[in-house]
């Protein structure tokens, strides 16, 4: 059958169809005046040009109405999916850059985060973000999902539910190697229960008061980002540096030993991060059947790319020019992949605050004036002891407080359109935003993890730490132990003093300190062996 014969099959039955609507209107017309037996006929009649117009009119509004709600319904869902394989990269970015005895745990943790959270977001998540009842937090209808179905809200549900794991995942990258798992069940469930969806609600729901008041945060530099990265420095400075992090042996290299264990699994997250984030700020128009959606995607797609861009290619040559250094910028540079990829990052978390009003050379800029932020906040935490293994504090506390506070300024009716006054009123809602979520989130974060500290469940035990949580907490081992893992005057004090085993490696592998001569000066006098 050709197109033209479907086309000409399908009007048919749209005129059949009007015709029975018409016949129901005839058949009452007829009821009511005990006219003739030939109502269809006679109602035709009876029923002016302009009533059988808006008839039609009324159907064809009707029809169109449903079939954009299933396009916002299908677009929703679709992205939703991709933006939940984010979870997927964000465990493959975390396992390559921790050592290898905690690969198991760290892809356990990652796991869990979208089992938890989508436990505890059906139970009262969602209520607290988008129900109502206050300006603070919903307090209706949709606790364990009720009411969804009636509302129409599943694909809304859905795409939500892929956002609100996010800022416990950061979370587990600042305390990656050394958080008990009991704590992370506990803080993973109550970031996604309470601290982020309340914070939601302030910002993206009608009622919210930071809504209210004019703050605006397009897809959630800070009320996604800035919350994970203020949750991560209060758990990395309550839980402590990892075991010998920052000891005196590595006094001169603080990252001796610590560095990720496999850099092509963290490549392989970055990437899928940095694809699947793209859905991630483009599903935030929330439908695509107004007019003008279609553009604004596609536009706020290469706003949150160009962003990435300019911060990653700033970092390129920062890095060339030693800015990651153990003193920056002395000594010689070089090409560092884990800080671009990361600063990669940090430009898509900058792209949210306001990608659906900033111009393409705007965003730009903005990532690369990024690049400097990231180095600031890199050389900080370790200037200050604060062990933040994957550094999600430069890439999303760093990101998201200079994306909701800078992209204001460049929106195309502030500094762009020569009206200072508006980019004032912007940042100055802004301030006030970043501030409430920053003292909220920091201080909700106090309230968890304080007392998990106090009762010692907080971070595991040091023997656990050394062996390493995969065979710890899991016996599940990702790997069998490497070289590069593996500190064996440690592991050797250790098994000595609980005789569970004996080490199997030859004694001619120890130096004089009793670890494996595997660092960037030591490792061309490493021995060959099978």
């Amino acid at each position: 059958m050709s197109k033209a014969d479907e086309w000409w099959g399908t009007w048919q039955k749209y005129i059949m169809g009007t015709r029975k609507q018409l016949g129901l209107v005839c058949r009452k017309s007829c009821s009511a005046q005990k006219t003739r037996l030939a109502c269809p006929s006679l109602a035709m009649n009876e029923i002016n040009s302009s009533d059988v117009q808006n008839l039609t009119l009324d159907l064809i509004n009707e029809q169109i109405k449903e079939i954009n709600f299933i396009l916002d319904e299908f677009y929703l869902i679709s992205l939703a999916i991709f933006i939940s394989l984010m979870q997927i990269g964000f465990g493959y970015l975390e396992v390559g850059s921790v050592r290898a005895k905690n690969a198991t745990s760290v892809m356990m943790k990652n796991m869990m985060d979208s089992f938890l959270c989508g436990t505890v977001y059906w139970l009262f998540g969602f209520t607290l973000a988008f129900g109502t009842g206050s300006s603070f937090a919903g307090l209706y209808p949709y606790v364990a999902g009720y009411k969804l179905q009636e509302n129409k809200m599943f694909a809304k549900w859905f795409f939500e539910l892929s956002y609100a794991s996010t800022p416990s995942t950061i979370v587990s990258g600042a305390v990656a190697e050394r958080c008990s798992f009991i704590a992370y069940l506990i803080y993973s469930s109550l970031i996604s229960c309470v601290v982020y969806p309340i914070v939601c609600h302030w910002a993206w729901t009608p009622e919210g008061w930071l809504k209210v008041m004019g703050f605006e945060d397009f897809c959630g530099s800070a009320v996604v980002h800035l919350v994970g990265g203020s949750c991560a420095i209060v758990a990395a400075i309550l839980l402590e540096p990892r075991y010998n992090r920052f000891s005196k042996k590595n006094e001169f290299d603080p990252d001796e030993n610590f560095e990720g264990h496999n850099t092509p699994v963290s490549a392989l997250g970055a990437m899928l991060l940095f694809t699947n984030f793209l859905a991630f700020n483009a599903a935030s128009v929330l439908h695509i059947s107004q007019p003008g959606d279609a553009e604004l995607v596609a536009k706020i797609i290469i706003v949150s790319l160009l962003s990435a861009c300019g911060c990653a290619t700033s970092c390129l040559f920062l890095s060339k020019a030693g800015a990651f250094n153990t003193t920056a910028f002395k000594g010689h540079g070089y090409w560092s992949f884990g800080h671009v990829a990361n600063c990669g990052l940090m430009g898509l978390v900058i792209s949210c605050a306001s990608a659906d009003q900033i111009e393409l050379w705007a965003s730009f800029i903005l990532g690369a004036m990024g690049a400097p932020i990231y180095v600031g906040f890199h050389h900080l935490t370790r200037k200050l002891k604060v062990d933040d293994p994957i550094n999600v504090i430069p890439v999303h506390f760093g990101g998201g407080l200079w994306g909701v506070l800078a992209s204001p300024l460049l929106k195309n009716n502030a500094l762009p359109g020569l009206n200072g006054t508006q980019a004032g009123i912007y940042l100055g809602y802004n301030i006030i935003g970043a501030i409430s979520i920053m003292a909220w989130s920091m201080g909700c974060s106090f309230i968890i993890f304080f007392p998990l500290k106090m009762l010692r469940l907080f971070r595991s035990t040091e023997q656990e730490e050394i062996m390493g949580m995969d065979l710890a907490k899991h016996n599940e081992p990702a790997y069998r132990f490497t070289l590069r893992d593996i500190d064996l005057g440690e592991y050797k004090n250790l098994f000595t003093t609980n005789g569970s085993m004996t080490p199997t490696v030859s004694s001619e592998m120890f130096n004089f300190s009793g670890r494996i001569p595997f660092n960037r000066q030591e490792s061309q006098n490493l021995p060959i062996v099978a």
